[in-house]
């Protein structure tokens, strides 16, 4: 009988999964009907008028706003509409009830800032990947590209605009990739699985991949296979989104402060550490990772 329930349950997580996948698709359609309609309100044209738009400065505002729409509707939503097929109570669930305290949120942000660490010298790791030529304007195309979306979302002349930065490319991403990553993905596989390792690192490998960045594929593993521990441990989507929130926090203000020097944004891009760094860090990483554990565990002792 109980070997049927946890069956039962296991596929019920199986149709969660699919269920979420789903709703991205159908999340992203409507975060770009939802963007248009705004446009169209705005005085724009239509979809081309609007794509063209998103390039421009001058619409830097519109730019901030639609990206947060489009962020929303493709993760958040499609996560809580799939976290309440399978479960009564989505918000505990995903891991918005759980407990917290300051020990564990300490341990954490520690952790982030060793991953910080362990990521710049990954990314050096990942320039040594032999490409073909191709593959190499493929690659950098889609850099540039990024680089672009980045310099407009990051106009910031004054403290009113870092803190504006600070909540739409700092805190919103970190709420809404988290829960859906973590809150979503990595959860409704381990309960499927009940492997815990095989869920963060396909769950990782995914996070990674739908950043479209080659150069930084490797350091979005990390990172996020870091999160995903934290998030593990802690059974709590707020640590991961704390974490997350930290490590976005610092581009912005790295950002931030290169703009006000009048410095080039490209600068925050190089920020890259010898390769062997990332064998300290990840020594560092296992070691204090029991710490947090048992932060952690001590909350529901």
């Amino acid at each position: 009988m109980m070997m049927e329930m946890n069956k039962g349950r296991a596929m019920n997580e199986k149709i969660g999964l699919f269920l979420l996948i789903a709703f991205m698709g159908v999340g992203m359609v409507l975060g770009t009907s939802v963007s248009l309609l705004l446009w169209k309100i705005k005085g724009g044209q239509g979809l081309a008028d609007m794509q063209i738009a998103m390039s421009n400065p001058a619409q830097v505002d519109f730019i901030r706003l639609t990206q947060t729409i489009l962020a929303a509707c493709t993760f958040f939503l499609p996560s809580l509409v799939a976290a309440k097929v399978v479960n009564r109570n989505p918000l505990s669930y995903i891991g918005f009830q759980s407990k917290l305290n300051i020990q564990t949120v300490l341990w954490g942000c520690f952790l982030m800032g060793i991953t910080i660490l362990l990521s710049g010298s990954l990314a050096s790791l990942n320039e040594l990947i032999p490409l073909t030529e191709s593959l190499k304007i493929y690659a950098k195309s889609l850099e540039d590209s990024y680089m672009k979306q980045i310099e407009l979302m990051s106009v910031m002349n004054d403290m009113g605009d870092l803190m504006f930065a600070l909540v739409v490319m700092a805190f919103a991403p970190a709420v809404f990739e988290e829960v859906f990553f973590r809150g979503g993905f990595q959860n409704m596989m381990f309960r499927a699985s009940g492997n815990t390792w095989a869920s963060i690192l396909i769950t990782s490998l995914l996070f990674s991949a739908i950043h479209f960045s080659f150069f930084g594929f490797l350091s979005r593993v990390a990172l996020s296979i870091v999160l995903g521990f934290l998030y593990a441990y802690s059974k709590s989507i707020w640590m991961s989104i704390i974490a997350h929130f930290l490590n976005n926090a610092m581009g912005v203000l790295q950002i931030y402060y290169l703009r006000m020097k009048g410095m080039s944004i490209a600068a925050s891009q190089d920020d890259k550490y010898p390769i062997w760094w990332s064998i300290v860090a990840l020594i560092a990483l296992v070691y204090f990772f029991k710490y947090f554990k048992r932060a952690a565990d001590g909350i529901r002792s």
